[in-house]
């Protein structure tokens, strides 16, 4: 046969192999009715209404963990029903014990027991709606893509009611609020339901392990929804917020300077339009970045790489699944001060779609965005941020798609005789992930970067320069094993000022898995070994980086879990390689829900980090961090978080460095919308407390009032005082207005 057959016949076979696969799985899916209400449905959390005896039932759960495929200790059954411009579930769920649950902030329902349904508007297995509650009526919602995220906010209606040896829910869901695309495919229903105190987690359709690709590819049919139009609600969000801010410095030995007090206020609007039905319109103008939710402290000490902070600005996170791609492309955090922006993100035609324009300030740090001269430790000037994105899904959880990205930076105003064109990022590439077969997926992606950088801070710009990035991984799945192996390599001047990256100029290879063991009887559930490899070479072929680790996880009938394992790891670092032997261990109870405990921690050798090869040497470390979560009654909760620190000539021997954090995180929830929190933090290496109290009303997603206080002490190195030397007093209000 010419070459050129076998390539056509093989390209055929590529493409009518997903698409036989997709008409199997449809076949094999469960499908759910879902009739028209006979009369009104009130969201109550109680099922009395003669329009539930129509409904569409699922009632067939079975276990997902520990042992798939069993009958779950509770029952569960889900009605759906549609109303209206809505669709309506209502839930029955067996208690044979009290159910282990609080009366929480949105989405603070995880470390309990909840359930939630996951709904594809779409059709294709690809991306879900996540929408659940807990016996308390809290609840939570998010995106499902890969791992689930729970920062997308929606208004939608949900209540429960607990009763004896049972509790009820009921949720509606408008069509408003969701993208849905004319596609003519049925929309898909996936529940989960969990129990913490048997350890269990249940589902419908029953999910089973080893089918590769996303988890939506298992779930079942939604009939009955024809005609649904989504996306058709207008919402202007403006916020306005003010603080008075006081500052001093203490001085060693004792006294003060005086406090230097000022006012802040800032006042921007975020509003959201729907284009099309499947597509959205966001635009902001100064965008809410408030800090009401104080960011837990993070060590930051003997570091190679700069620590990264979650993203919490509303703008950016609405449609971010929409930028995700296989590699740490896009921190939109790189945006420190963005004063506009505007974006367009959902689905047009077969195609999901991103697009994003912001005018930014500057004042961001670019460590860790690949390649970077030694001397270059500026932040970011004030400039333009732009991504483009566009992925078509087909067959059955196979995808092929591209991302581009633009950061340019304003010139700087220095002489005309220095000045030279402004420093510039511009990455692009393709991804794609594929079905091989019943257990081997794989998933690849290429991107390159051209860049102009000023090193030097006076205007003179480097020369352009340009390299790659690509990554080819590879996913075995059945029941009770699991291997993945793959190879990633950054190019030495690979540079993405929008995303993270923290080699440059190497070649990752990594093989891992894990095999599940399910002991018959006793109080062992589950015993998994897992293995990881990760091998990093530079350009040269020189080893960076090896990494060898060895782990077991076990897991107990009684919510207890624990993973001990052992690391070996050989570093380069300033001309030396260290190799280095730890030991780990993690372990947690979450079986009695008043109180739950974990314990993460690490021992062995470390580098000591420092700026020459003479200095830096081979130390000995200890990372060890506790939480402890109190509830005295489903009100009030309490957590504590203690990181210590150790780092040392050798183990027992000089401390070189010694550091504690504490925080401890109080909240009493009044009602779903009224709490208030009390969150002190220590940092021993700073000798710094910190105190955060919070009150807040949150009418739903937008609507919301806070005011708090923040004030720091200063511990004085010589006396062991402690001084006053920050407070701050705020309020913050947001409306959300929608038609």
């Amino acid at each position: 046969m010419p070459s050129h057959s076998r390539a056509i016949a093989l390209a055929l076979l590529l493409a009518c192999g997903p698409l036989a696969a997709y008409a199997a799985q449809a076949a094999a899916r469960p499908s759910l009715a879902v009739p028209l209400a006979a009369g009104p449905v009130r969201v109550d959390g109680t099922l009395d209404e003669p329009a539930w005896a129509t409904a569409g039932v699922a009632s067939e759960f079975l276990l997902m963990v520990p042992r798939e495929g069993q009958v779950p200790s509770e029952s569960t059954v889900v009605r759906v029903l549609r109303d209206g411009d809505r669709v309506v579930f209502g839930i029955w769920c067996g208690a044979a014990r009290k159910p282990h649950c609080s009366l929480a902030a949105r989405d603070q329902v995880l470390d309990g027991d909840h359930i939630s349904l996951h709904l594809d508007t779409d059709g294709d297995g690809q991306r879900a709606y996540i929408f659940g509650v807990n016996p308390w009526g809290v609840q939570v919602d998010g995106i499902l893509t890969g791992d689930p995220d729970f920062k997308w906010d929606g208004v939608w209606d949900a209540a429960a009611r607990r009763g004896d040896h049972e509790w009820t829910a009921e949720i509606a869901v408008p069509f408003r609020i969701l993208r849905i695309s004319a596609h003519g495919r049925p929309w898909r229903l996936w529940v989960r339901r969990e129990l913490t105190a048997w350890n269990e987690v249940s589902s419908w359709p029953p999910y089973r392990a080893g089918e590769p690709g996303p988890i939506m590819l298992q779930a079942g049919d939604l009939a009955g929804l024809d005609g649904a139009r989504g996306g058709r609600e207008l919402t202007v969000e403006p916020y306005v917020f003010g603080a008075s801010l006081g500052q001093r410095s203490a001085f060693a030995g004792g006294g003060t300077s005086a406090w230097d007090d000022q006012t802040e206020r800032e006042a921007g609007v975020d509003v959201q339009a729907a284009l099309t039905p499947s597509l959205v319109a966001n635009a902001t103008f100064n965008p809410d970045f408030s800090q009401i939710e104080a960011d837990a402290l993070q060590l930051d000490v003997n570091r190679r790489f700069p620590l990264i902070f979650p993203e919490k600005r509303p703008f950016f996170l609405e449609g971010a699944d929409h930028f995700v791609t296989l590699m740490d492309l896009v921190l939109t955090r790189r945006m420190a001060d963005p004063r506009w922006g505007a974006k367009v993100t959902g689905r047009a035609g077969a195609w999901n779609t991103g697009a994003l324009l912001v005018r930014d300030g500057g004042g961001a740090i670019l460590g860790g965005s690949g390649y970077t001269p030694s001397d270059d430790h500026r932040l970011t000037r004030p400039g333009w941020y732009s991504l483009g994105r566009a992925q078509l899904p087909f067959g059955e959880g196979a995808n092929v798609g591209v991302l581009a990205g633009v950061h340019v930076q304003d010139e700087e105003d220095t002489p005309a005789l220095v000045r030279e064109k402004g420093t510039y990022n511009v990455f692009g590439g393709f991804d794609t992930q594929l079905r091989l077969s019943a257990r081997w997926r794989t998933e690849a992606q290429m991107v390159v970067s051209t860049s102009r950088i000023d090193s030097t801070g006076t205007g003179r710009s480097t020369e352009p320069f340009n390299d790659w990035m690509g990554v080819w991984r590879f996913f075995y799945r059945d029941k009770a094993r699991e291997l993945h192996l793959g190879a990633r390599h950054v190019g030495e001047k690979f540079r993405d000022e929008l995303g993270y990256q923290d080699y440059a100029g190497v070649t990752f290879r990594r093989v891992g898995g894990s095999w599940d063991l399910f002991p018959k009887t006793g109080a062992l559930q589950r015993i998994a070994p897992i293995f990881d490899v990760l091998l990093v070479h530079d350009r040269t072929g020189r080893l960076e980086l090896s990494q060898i680790e060895g782990s077991t996880d076990f897991a107990f009938r009684r919510s207890a879990y624990a993973n001990a394992g052992y690391l070996h790891i050989d570093e380069h670092w300033l001309g030396r390689t260290y190799p280095q032997d730890r030991a780990k261990l993690y372990a947690e109870w979450t079986a009695w829900r008043p109180l739950s405990l974990s314990v993460d921690a690490i021992a062995g050798d470390a580098i000591r980090y420092e700026s020459t090869s003479a200095t830096s040497n081979l130390a000995w470390h200890e990372v060890v961090t506790f939480n402890a979560t109190v509830r005295p009654e489903p009100r009030i909760t309490s957590t504590a978080n203690v990181v210590r620190f150790r780092l040392a000539e050798s183990y027992g021997g000089t401390k070189y460095l010694n550091v504690l954090l504490v925080g401890v995180r109080t909240t009493a929830q009044f009602t779903r919308r009224l709490s208030a929190r009390l969150y002190p933090q220590y940092d021993s290496g700073a000798k710094h407390l910190d105190v955060n109290a919070l009150l807040g009303y949150v009418v739903q997603p937008g609507t919301v009032f806070y005011a708090g206080v923040n004030s720091g002490w200063d511990e004085d190195v010589m006396t062991g005082n402690r001084t006053a030397t920050s407070r701050q007093f705020f309020m913050k209000a947001s409306w959300r207005l929608a038609r």
